[in-house]
């Protein structure tokens, strides 16, 4: 039975291996994600091998053991936290010791694990990891059964101290773990270091550092071979280094590689190369490792902004938080996949993580789709801002942790900055900045010195004041849009750029922040602001209100919490369904024509300082309202010059757009029921066009799923969308009728959600109310290979299903 676990991970990491997108894979890394034992609460002697483990419950990971429970307003983690449980989960995997670990190597690397982890290897201690975010690993070699005796791993998740974070965490393992066996003359992990030093028309020049350990008795002879190999499987460019490395110790190659012709990575077009570095022992490859490379060059200027390949690239940015919605933080590869391309459909062109390292996997999407990304690590450095949090652990910590996080991502072309940390505490203590910054950027540039590093400031005053900003490379302003242009004249050297921005360009003018139209314009249009990061691009659980809170800037004063459970603040909502600010983006950053219509739901829609600082006005794409003869506020998003607006066919009327003058177009509509229509007009004269309709009752379902095809690896998704039509086909915009769904052959249902953040019906139930018309299924596959039926029940409306294949 061992075996057999062992054999279906060996066949998930060759199915791995095929996918286009993964992350840098090496060949002695195998996915260890598969039949792990797992129970709540805290079990004495669990690290113990022959410790009693027969009732827990089996399961594969990711896994996050707080979105398992409902949400509770009583818990510790309060609205911050999203009133989510914590507390503390035990795993617990059983494995054989196999014949080819002989002579070997053999170590677990975790990609994450929330939070105060520690790890046993058959109840010897391997350590414990404090931050949440890290990805790490432990040497199992000395601990290790002979062959074909089992060993046992055992894994305690502890995030009973409360609260710990300002936004959701989940608790557990929530991203992918794997078994890696390595000869002793092997390639350190993460020890492959590649970077563009220059592109011409003809070539390109990129040096790569490879980090050789040799944990044999005796010096060893060996030839290191790097190959870059295009996207049709030629090798392009090779380098050979001998060597020999001395017993016990660590040495690294240096190799300088030309490309000839070679095809830059750009947002546009992210070509990709794979760099294959091995390692030879005679003619036997005793090592070998494969990632993704991108060749381009890039460039941060204080008056031009970013330059890509030489080209000027305005950042059109989102953050996001890590949690995958009604998935919670155990997030699979294919959520990322999906939330990139609902951002790129925007015409989002970058990510700032918010503000944690990310997913591996995330970024691999990036390098593969397209986006520039500011990789961040910290919230909290010394001063904490949770009484649990981080700061408890910086000073024991910080260069461990900053260690694992550049070396491991230091190889993605998306990432184009490294950002030590977001609105930390020491804004207010000039003491402590003066010493913690120096400290990170001492401890980060041992890892990479070529790209540059950041920070994101909400108190940029006070850090003016304290001189400290001169020693980064550019520098973040959160929600600071007042501050540009007088700071790019103060400091002339400084590159800026928007690290958090709200999305709505009108506020109340008393708000310090952003004081008008024209200071949200500058961040638009003016070159020397590199360019901005909505907050959000996704909502997210945590940080419960957060859109909701007051009206205008007095956010502060009222602060709905309970029944929130999360940030209504992104431009799309939780389940992936893009809101009317989302619209307003893409005509913004997009250059294909457009026209949009969003209707009011409430006096926000009219009125600029009712608008929530960290939200959009109350407007949906809908034209139901319940008194004929009322005037409603129209807004229509358009990137076309000249826009006329029809109801029932009747004109009310054409209008001129003009970004310098108005970011989009508003109207005042006496409603009828019928047809609302906007219809653009580009300056060659083509159209474009957008209509709302009055919808009747809900009278039938429509299943949507997001693929038709999944891979039958347990880990795939298929994200299912349910939306509720009228007898003539007309979305119902406000239905919120109980949907129970139910899923059949090679796949489960393993979440379900709406989007509403007052919800509080199970995520992992088979029942969700629709939210605006709409609610979602999320299915998963398992390793059967089939057909998958997913049905759809709501009341007395038609049954309804949808099919997908696993193969």
């Amino acid at each position: 039975m061992k075996n057999r676990s062992l054999i279906i991970s060996l066949m998930c990491f060759m199915v791995f291996l095929s996918c286009k997108n993964e992350q840098a894979l090496h060949d002695a890394k195998m996915a260890f994600d598969f039949d792990w034992k797992f129970a709540l609460d805290d079990h004495p002697g669990a690290e113990q091998p022959d410790f009693d483990d027969s009732e827990w419950r089996l399961l594969d990971v990711p896994h996050d053991f707080s979105i398992e429970q409902p949400f509770d307003s009583t818990y510790l983690t309060g609205g911050g936290g999203g009133y989510a449980y914590s507390g503390i989960g035990w795993y617990r995997k059983h494995f054989v010791t196999e014949k080819a670990f002989t002579n070997k190597k053999v170590s677990v690397l975790f990609d994450g694990v929330y939070r105060n982890s520690e790890v046993w290897i058959n109840g010897h201690y391997l350590g414990i990891r404090p931050y949440g975010y890290s990805s790490f690993y432990y040497d199992l070699t000395p601990y290790l059964e002979p062959v074909g005796e089992e060993n046992v791993i055992a894994v305690k998740v502890d995030t009973s101290e409360q609260p710990n974070s300002r936004w959701y965490t989940g608790s557990g393992i929530y991203r992918h773990v794997w078994l890696v066996a390595k000869n002793k003359l092997h390639i350190d992990q993460w020890g492959v270091f590649a970077r563009t030093i220059e592109t011409n028309q003809n070539e390109a020049r990129v040096d790569v550092s490879i980090e050789l350990n040799n944990d044999n008795d005796a010096d060893q002879l060996c030839t290191v071979v790097t190959k870059f190999i295009d996207s049709e499987g030629k090798q392009v460019a090779k380098s050979e280094t001998d060597v020999e490395v001395k017993a016990g110790q660590q040495q690294v190659i240096d190799q300088n590689i030309q490309l000839n012709n070679a095809k830059l990575w750009s947002i546009g077009q992210p070509n990709l190369y794979r760099l294959q570095v091995e390692l030879m022992s005679g003619n036997e490859v005793v090592d070998s490792y494969t990632t993704a490379f991108g060749v381009r060059t890039f460039q941060f200027d204080p008056n031009k902004g970013f330059s890509l390949n030489g080209k000027h690239v305005k950042l059109k940015g989102v953050n996001n938080h890590h949690d995958g919605g009604p998935l919670g933080a155990a997030v699979f590869n294919q959520t990322h996949k999906r939330q990139l391309e609902i951002l790129k459909e925007m015409g989002c062109n970058a990510l700032r993580m918010s503000h944690n390292p990310p997913a591996s996997e995330l970024l691999a999407y990036a390098d593969s789709l397209g986006f520039v990304v500011i990789d961040e690590i910290f919230d909290e450095w010394m001063d904490g801002k949770t009484p649990a949090g981080y700061a408890t652990h910086f000073e024991e910590w910080y260069e461990r942790d900053v260690e694992n996080w550049i070396r491991r991502d230091r190889n993605h072309p998306s990432v184009i900055a490294w950002s030590i940390g977001n609105e930390v505490r020491e804004q207010y203590n000039k003491d402590n900045a003066e010493k913690i910054i120096p400290m990170l950027l001492e401890a980060a540039k041992k890892h990479d010195s070529t790209r540059p590093f950041t920070l994101a400031c909400n108190e940029i005053v006070n850090f003016n004041d304290f001189g400290v900003l001169e020693l980064l490379d550019i520098v973040g302003y959160n929600y600071q849009e007042a501050f540009y242009e007088t700071d790019h004249e103060k400091y002339p050297n400084r590159v800026i750029y928007g690290s958090e921005t709200v999305m709505y360009p009108y506020h109340d003018h008393n708000a310090w922040q952003m004081r008008s139209y024209q200071q949200w314009l500058d961040g638009q249009l003016e070159d020397y602001v590199a360019g901005e990061f909505l907050w959000t691009g996704f909502d997210y659980l945590g940080e419960a209100g957060i859109g909701h809170v007051g009206t205008g800037f007095e956010f502060w004063k009222i602060w709905p919490n309970w029944p929130w459970r999360g940030a209504d603040c992104g431009v799309i909502d939780m389940c992936g369904f893009p809101k009317p600010g989302y619209w307003f983006r893409k005509s913004l950053w997009n250059d294909e024509p457009m026209v949009y219509i969003a209707v009011q739901t409430d006096a926000s829609a009219r009125n600029r300082n009712m608008a929530s600082f960290w939200n959009w006005p109350k407007v949906e794409a809908h034209w139901n309202h319940e008194t004929p003869g009322d005037t409603l506020a129209v807004h229509v998003y358009t990137n076309v010059p000249d826009v006329e607006l029809k109801l029932n066919g009747k004109s009310l009327g054409n209008r001129k757009w003009d970004l310098k003058n108005e970011a989009f177009l508003f109207f005042e509509v006496p409603y009828q029921p019928g047809k609302l229509e906007a219809i653009g007009k580009t300056k060659d004269g083509k159209t474009v066009s957008f209509a709302v309709e009055t919808a009747g009752e809900p009278a039938k379902m429509v299943l949507t799923p997001d693929r038709q095809t999944i891979k039958a690896n347990k880990q795939d998704l298929c994200y299912v969308t349910v939306q509720l039509l009228d007898a003539n086909n007309v979305p119902v915009p406000f239905a919120d009728n109980l949907v129970e769904f139910e899923v059949t052959g090679a796949g489960k249902l393993l979440s379900v959600g709406n989007g509403n953040q007052q919800s509080h019906t199970f995520f992992k139930g088979n029942k969700m109310e629709a939210h605006l018309g709409k609610c979602l299924a999320i299915v998963q596959s398992t390793d059967e290979k089939g057909e998958i039926t997913i049905t759809a029940k709501s009341g007395t409306l038609p049954v309804t299903t949808a099919r997908l294949v696993a193969e």
